[in-house]
């Protein structure tokens, strides 16, 4: 079954994006909308395997992927093969808890890397932002605590602090 992914026409605006060449715009959405992208804006891939995959040289793809990783829309650690997409969750919104709960299956398809982890902490403040502006309900909260609740404890420390002044604040205002 394919995977849906949302590209908004906002893109076309974008000062970053606009900042990059032909290339640079075309390696971004490539990255994007490949079917080995994840729903946590992650994959696993090299810039070799994307050049031979549009038949490009391995120079042409990675200056454009460098150019695009420059400007910061595109994290990549070569060590791990990974890269990852920061502002993917800005336009891939969760559409229900269900989703937020898939993250963990789809954060399983990403190497173990320091940009991984980034990103797993991007859309976790994404999701708690929203609930404390009272966009999302509770059930997104749990859904995310089910979808990453076998990550290491470092890496969810600065989420559990927040949900204890959370729970704090609760209580003083009962």
């Amino acid at each position: 079954m394919p995977r849906y992914r949302k590209v908004s026409t906002q893109i076309w605006n974008d000062k970053k994006f606009n900042s990059l060449s032909d290339d640079g715009q075309f390696v971004f959405i490539f990255l994007l909308t490949h079917p080995s992208m994840t729903s946590i804006g992650g994959m696993r891939h090299t810039i070799e395997g994307l050049a031979s995959e549009k038949d490009w040289t391995f120079e042409r793809l990675s200056k454009a992927f460098f150019e695009a990783e420059k400007i910061g829309i595109i994290r990549y650690d070569k060590k791990a093969n990974c890269i990852t997409l920061p502002n993917f969750i800005k336009h891939n919104k969760p559409e229900n808890p269900n989703v937020v709960k898939s993250w963990g299956v789809a954060s399983e398809l990403v190497p173990e890397c320091n940009i991984k982890d980034k990103q797993i902490q991007i859309l976790m403040q994404y999701v708690v932002d929203r609930y404390e502006k009272k966009e999302y309900n509770k059930t997104y909260i749990l859904a995310l605590k089910k979808a990453f609740e076998s990550l290491s404890k470092e890496l969810l420390k600065d989420f559990r602090i927040q949900e204890q002044e959370q729970e704090q604040e609760q209580e003083q205002y009962n």
